[in-house]
């Protein structure tokens, strides 16, 4: 055993990011598998605790793979996800009652992206809390969730970290190189969530902002060749979406037109008007839709779902000027349900919340009571203006995102998912008030974080004894179609052990 220590030593001063790396990613994935086990829906294409958009994405992912070209509809989903999904489902075969390799897949992918995360996290915390950090990403049960289901966050999460890691990597000017990577990854990040296109303006601010002696002319010209990359992916589906739109503009010739430039969707009005009216919840509710015809379906020849589709934003914004203080109410409850985010726990019993609760239409799990996001919200805002002291401005990067993040959610549906995926950005976030405390005594500052791995890593030992016995049982209530009576999935379902 001793001889294995030493060895294990001397790798890890040989080869320390490579090894890190490796153990990272194998934990995590470990973890998800285990966890799977464990779960009564894990030949599911969706999870009980996340329901989201998984049946368009099967059914999307099902007629890419078959070659099935459908009547033009509207570019309401950024495609990359599905277009993935359909990659594996013309690798490993369409599914045949199961959705388990697929989720196998997803679960990788997810510990890729917290591995790749570990990475860059190692320049910013230190050896030690990196881990701390990996391990709760890792063991987050909203993510053992999201990276076991058929959920775009999955994909997202990968190229929001390593835009991360590549900013950083090149803060004073990406190299050429760099500069591709990064518009890669923020063109591809864009076609799986479209608010990822709008960190831009976060991104070259904060470039401007820690510049350092680089002139501006060299800056200028890697960031605008980043830009350009973003440009150059995002091209193929703009031009898909102009002659998609085109036709759906030639067969309604009586009504406004509409733009017929799309880079990623047309989502954007329509869902300001959805989130921003007299009826809204601060999540998502397709009442404003609902109220107009179609029984809630989208319908590009109705000329209110049509005025919407044109003019959400003006809609919205004039409701908001009406009622500033219905707005004020509207923006508490959005923050609120995406700081809910927080509650989550930890493991696959999400420790120490529990697993009863409540499930929001398109939206995750969220455990009853409400007292963990709050000592954590104050944690990462005491992050947050650490970040912008001198010592620690790297952090400030982290912050940007968060901002961004904030004010889409202020602007559209506060969705407990939506914390989840900036858990890269978040995280250090979190971590860095203990950092700072820690490292005024030198002994608090490795053994409080090797403690704290140490006890985190209990989580893998729970998971395991939990997939050895049968899988779990949970009940479900909720709104019930009247035709079938099963659960409409796409309403607020509460859940609870069995």
């Amino acid at each position: 055993m001793r001889r294995f220590f030493v060895s294990a030593r001397g790798l890890w001063q040989r080869h320390p990011t490579a090894l890190g790396i490796a153990v990272t990613f194998t934990l995590s994935l470990l973890l998800r598998w285990l966890y799977l086990q464990s779960s009564p829906d894990r030949t599911w294409p969706f999870s009980i605790f996340f329901y989201g958009d998984a049946r368009f994405f099967h059914t999307y992912a099902l007629d890419h793979v078959r070659g099935h070209e459908g009547p033009a509809a509207l570019p309401y989903h950024p495609p990359l996800f599905p277009w993935l999904l359909g990659l594996l489902y013309r690798v490993l075969g369409e599914p045949q009652g199961s959705a388990y390799p697929y989720k196998l897949v997803l679960a990788a992918l997810s510990a890729a992206t917290v591995a790749l995360t570990w990475a860059w996290w190692r320049t910013l915390l230190g050896t030690a809390w990196s881990f701390v950090g990996a391990c709760l990403f890792a063991s987050s049960f909203g993510w053992l969730v999201l990276s076991t289901t058929y959920s775009n966050e999955v994909l997202y999460a990968f190229f929001l970290s390593a835009t991360l890691a590549l900013v950083l990597r090149h803060r004073e000017g990406p190299t050429w190189g760099g500069a591709v990577l990064l518009g890669l990854c923020m063109g591809l990040g864009s076609l799986t969530r479209a608010e990822h296109l709008y960190l831009w303006p976060f991104l070259l601010a904060w470039a401007w902002l820690y510049r350092g002696t680089t002139p501006l002319k060299t800056l200028a010209r890697r960031w605008g060749a980043a830009v350009l990359v973003c440009g150059l992916v995002l091209t193929p589906w703009a031009v898909r979406n102009a002659r998609v739109l085109h036709e759906l503009n030639a067969g309604t010739p009586g009504l406004e037109p509409l733009p017929e430039l799309a880079p990623i969707t047309v989502y954007g009005p329509i869902n300001f008007a959805m989130a921003n009216h007299a009826r809204a919840t601060g999540g998502f509710t397709p009442a404003s839709v609902s109220e107009l015809g179609q029984d809630g379906h989208l319908d590009i020849a109705n000329p209110a779902h049509r005025r919407l589709l044109l003019h959400g934003y003006a809609v919205g914004l004039e409701w908001m000027r009406e009622h500033p203080a219905d707005a004020a109410r509207l923006w508490l409850s959005k923050v609120a349900r995406w700081l809910d985010g927080l509650n989550l726990g930890l493991g696959a019993s999400n420790l120490p919340s529990g697993l009863s609760g409540s499930r929001a239409p398109v939206d995750l799990f969220v455990p009853e009571g409400a007292w963990m996001k709050w000592p954590l919200t104050l944690m990462v805002l005491a992050g947050a203006a650490l970040s912008l002291l001198r010592p620690w401005r790297e952090f400030s990067l982290l912050t940007l995102v968060v901002l961004h993040r904030a004010l889409i959610t202020l602007a559209f549906f506060g969705y407990t998912r939506g914390l989840l995926t900036i858990f890269p950005a978040l995280i250090p976030l979190l971590l860095l008030p203990l950092v700072v405390l820690t490292a005024r005594r030198p002994q608090l500052a490795s053994r409080v974080p090797a403690v704290a791995v140490v006890l985190l890593l209990l989580l893998w030992v729970e998971a395991g004894a939990l997939a050895l016995g049968a899988p779990r049982g949970f009940m479900a209530s909720g709104s019930t179609d009247q035709t079938n009576g099963k659960l409409i999935q796409d309403d607020w379902v509460r859940i609870w052990p069995r």
